[in-house]
């Protein structure tokens, strides 16, 4: 690996960053990586990758930099806050230095990626930015199989393409702003927690009603509601086996901000608020950090809780 090669840089090594910037350095990128807990970075070093201490460290450096974060509090205070933060990285490269372009794959509201993205851009002359929430597990980021949505304009993304394909199988620019990007994404998050809460309701009545849940599972997988999220998730609940690919608290925080974003289009989404309250139960019986599947044993808990009521 040339010591001359642009250098990429990668921003969050939780679940899913740690895979996807793993891919970086696999493909022969010259990556520099950061995380707030220095510990999660060990693996990333131990593949070959720099490890920065702040991400000012990362964009003064890199000419390509992603960013994956837990939620737009994280996606804002790694870009914009303070010294330390991306924004001020860009902002001490020396003029000669070739443009960054920053790329944040977080799923955030529209407000927070225009946010982030015009605080980005306005670091110094030329940088681009661009929003490109992911769609997969982490499982998807290990093989490269993620899908990534963009927003942003053309030129960003054309200096993105390299990173995503290192990372993705398949890539859409979705629009010419983040928020475009955010709202497409949750879209999908909607649909995807709906499925995942009707199936554990499903398990759940088919397990009350004395059905075999396997041969339950069978019949869907022949039906025409089949699909790849439905026969994942339900062997997951059929063996109650909730090791993390997408965390509950993850799920729940997609479904409320996009049940904020059909407040401010005054559109109702009565199913998606439905949804929303199981994961917010899921989470306040301790579920938080298990895979989303574990809606179906939070749903149970709560239904066996409560106490049988004679009729007068």
């Amino acid at each position: 690996m040339s010591a001359a090669a642009p250098r990429v840089g990668f921003l969050g090594l939780g679940i899913m960053g740690a895979q996807m910037a793993s891919r970086l350095v696999g493909t022969g990128q010259n990556v520099m990586v950061y995380n707030r807990s220095v510990a999660k970075a060990e693996p990333l070093r131990q593949l070959g990758a720099a490890v920065a201490s702040t991400p000012a460290e990362v964009t003064s450096t890199c000419d390509l930099v992603f960013a994956m974060l837990a939620d737009p509090k994280a996606a804002k205070a790694v870009a914009m806050d303070g010294p330390d933060s991306a924004v001020a990285g860009i902002a001490a490269r020396p003029a000669s230095a070739k443009p960054v372009t920053y790329v944040d794959c977080s799923t955030v509201d529209a407000a927070t990626g225009e946010q982030v993205g015009n605080a980005i851009t306005a670091a110094a002359p030329r940088t681009g930015f661009l929003a490109a929430p992911v769609s997969g597990g982490w499982r998807d980021a290990r093989d490269g199989t993620l899908l990534f949505l963009c927003g942003g304009h053309q030129t960003a993304y054309e200096a993105a393409v390299p990173g995503l394909d290192a990372m993705g199988s398949r890539r859409w620019l979705l629009g010419s702003t983040p928020g475009d990007a955010a709202r497409a994404k949750l879209m999908l998050q909607v649909m995807m927690g709906n499925i995942v809460g009707s199936l554990a309701e499903m398990m759940a009545l088919s397990k009350a009603a004395g059905l075999d849940e396997a041969a339950i599972l069978e019949v869907l997988g022949e039906s025409a509601m089949a699909n790849p999220l439905c026969k994942a998730k339900g062997e997951l609940m059929r063996k109650n086996d909730y090791k993390p690919n997408f965390q509950v608290y993850l799920q729940q925080k997609d479904l409320r901000l996009a049940l904020q974003l059909a407040d401010d289009l005054g559109v109702p989404a009565p199913i998606s608020a439905a949804s929303n309250g199981q994961y917010i139960r899921a989470r306040q019986m301790g579920f938080a950090d298990k895979d989303f599947a574990a809606v179906r044993a939070a749903y149970e808990a709560e239904v066996m809780s409560e106490p049988e009521t004679e009729d007068a």
